[in-house]
């Protein structure tokens, strides 16, 4: 049986307060497996919250997220470590590369919690790396790469453990115009090639209007899925 990448049921998410604060409120997303979707809302709409609940980061206060099938609201914290760094690669804003590592060693590193040893680590990120155009500066550290490669080298991290569904926080943030379309044109080719389901967070409509689908976040509401570009003022 086939089952969606990620499913949210009724997906609330309060944090503490007078009154309490409902950062998500009532939400129910399907993506199914090999789509790119774009998570497109303004600052303040629950975008952060909603990623960090998708990728098991923050647990939901009311509802369930099943990825792959699997109900993560009876997993263990350590099943759910288990469960991320098997299923699910993240790219984010700022990188988070470790500048003193070279670039084959930040992708490696993310496969020593699934017990694999330091030869088979290396060769799948070589491979990785190969993916996004960067194998032959496997040996380079962080520091000599751009801003468009650091993203690369994130992005390799994010899909050397084969995962079935990679979410992208604002991955063009801090990118120029060029370099953006290239890392989307990356992640679009990845999607092709590996079959990687991707869903990226942003507020950028214009890349909102690259994803053949596309859900607005408004406080803490998901908006129907549209075709594209249309859920975009």
């Amino acid at each position: 049986m086939t089952y969606p990448a990620i499913e949210l049921r009724g997906v609330v998410r309060s944090y503490p307060g007078e009154p309490p604060i409902q950062a998500l409120a009532g939400v129910d997303i399907t993506i199914d497996s090999g789509e790119i979707v774009a998570i497109v809302g303004p600052s303040g709409s629950g975008k952060s919250t909603l990623l960090n609940v998708m990728g098991t980061l923050d647990r939901a206060t009311e509802g369930s997220v099943l990825i792959d099938g699997i109900d993560t609201r009876s997993l263990s914290e350590r099943q759910l470590c288990g469960l991320r760094a098997t299923k699910l690669g993240f790219v984010f804003q700022s990188f988070h590369l470790l500048e003193s590592s070279r670039i084959i060693d930040n992708v490696a590193n993310g496969l020593i919690y699934q017990g694999i040893d330091h030869r088979e680590r290396n060769r799948r990120a070589l491979q990785a790396l190969d993916h996004v155009g960067l194998g032959d500066r496997a040996n380079t550290k962080p520091p000599k790469l751009s801003g468009g490669q650091r993203q690369r080298v994130a992005i390799a991290r994010a899909i050397v453990s084969e995962p079935s569904l990679i979410l992208a926080d604002e991955p063009t943030g801090n990118l120029d115009t060029r370099t953006s379309d290239d890392v989307l044109a990356l992640l679009a080719d990845l999607n092709e090639r590996i079959g990687a389901t991707i869903a990226i967070i942003t507020h950028d409509s214009e890349v909102a209007a690259r994803a053949p689908r596309c859900i607005h976040v408004r406080d803490g509401l998901i908006y129907q899925p549209t075709a594209q570009g249309s859920a975009i003022s």
